[in-house]
């Protein structure tokens, strides 16, 4: 194996072997307060390929924020091949708000490629795309259910793209489903760029979740095995379980307002027709209204509040064909999702 290279970010020059922190400028402020993307980098000393990790795209996903800063702190990182940079925070003005959105609810992933004369959002986006993004060959996003919305931990994949899914399987995340590409995301973009892209999604915003995290690293850690970023086990562990596929994901709204009562939980199997949840008129006035589930499948994200508006999403469901035993297999998945 060829000793590595230096290499060149942000006008910053690592030698192979040396580890770097630094402060993206951004946008000031109206204030005139200055504004830094924060920005890891780890060179190992022997030749690799470069893997990116983003975590906070939307300001108040905490999870993959910590998911990064745990990540650095374990000694192996210290034998990394090829060079991992990582972003804590990409949306450092949603994490100060704490806001999902940019400056006048601009959503960050809807403003790619971006442009160097447009607006905030697309001067923003288009900074990490010049400066960061074009040195990745591969990236994870990191993300987290919305306030008052918890997902499972899943990673989201174009299934046209057979890199992506070959690492999301040794991600090993509970389920496996296909993204849409939507016009000025990350994953249009980084498909534009013939970047393979992970998107990890779990937990809920502005709350941490040690479950999610944990088994984030270990996806990571996985991965970058995978990709030769780091030293194999020495003893190779059979997955004891394997990611569910889904081709597709059904979002289940509220039919009518009022509060909404069920014993689903993430993980759950239901069947198509099955009750999801009964909504009660608060005042007693009217008769409870039943939610049916559209599909087979593994409920994936589910909202926190019982409280609840019509037309507002209730249930996320991952479409799976094959419905045999999957509680056993989320179970047992989440029984050996520490990191080991």
């Amino acid at each position: 194996m060829k000793k590595n290279s230096s290499f060149k970010i942000c006008n910053e020059t690592i030698y192979a072997g040396e580890k770097l922190s630094l402060a993206l400028p951004l946008p000031q402020l109206f204030s005139c307060a200055p504004m830094y993307m924060p920005i890891k980098v780890v060179h190992g000393k022997m030749e690799g390929p470069c893997l990116l990790l983003t975590g906070a795209m939307h300001g108040n996903e905490i999870n993959g924020t910590e998911i990064i800063n745990r990540l650095l702190t374990l000694p192996m990182m210290s034998h990394v091949r090829g060079t991992l940079i990582a972003v804590p925070v990409l949306n450092v003005h949603g994490l100060i708000n704490r806001s999902r959105h940019l400056p006048g609810r601009i959503n960050f992933d809807r403003c790619f490629p971006g442009s160097k004369d447009g607006n905030h959002a697309e001067r923003l986006t288009y900074l990490f795309s010049t400066e960061i993004l074009s040195k990745a060959n591969y990236c994870i996003d990191l993300q987290t259910g919305r306030e008052s919305w918890t997902n499972l931990p899943q990673v989201f994949i174009n299934e046209n793209d057979n890199v992506a899914r070959e690492l999301a399987e040794e991600f090993n995340p509970s389920v496996i489903l296909n993204y849409k590409m939507d016009k000025g995301s990350l994953r249009e973009h980084t498909a534009q760029m013939n970047i393979p892209l992970l998107k990890y999604e779990a937990g809920e915003a502005l709350r941490f979740d040690d479950y999610a995290i944990k088994a984030g690293i270990q996806g990571i850690v996985n991965v970058m095995r995978k990709l030769g970023m780091l030293p194999e086990r020495s003893h190779r562990k059979e997955k004891l379980v394997r990611s569910l596929y889904a081709s597709e994901n059904k979002w289940v709204f509220a039919p009518t307002s009022g509060i909404s009562h069920s014993q689903h939980k993430l993980g759950h199997r239901v069947k198509q027709g099955d009750i999801l949840s009964i909504i009660k008129d608060p005042f007693g006035a009217n008769e409870n209204t039943s939610l049916y589930s559209p599909c087979d499948g593994i409920i994936v994200g589910k909202s926190n509040l019982p409280l609840v508006h019509e037309g507002e999403s209730l249930f996320q469901i991952a479409a799976v064909r094959n419905l045999n035993q999957p509680m056993k297999q989320i179970e047992t998945w989440q029984e050996h999702a520490p990191l080991s």
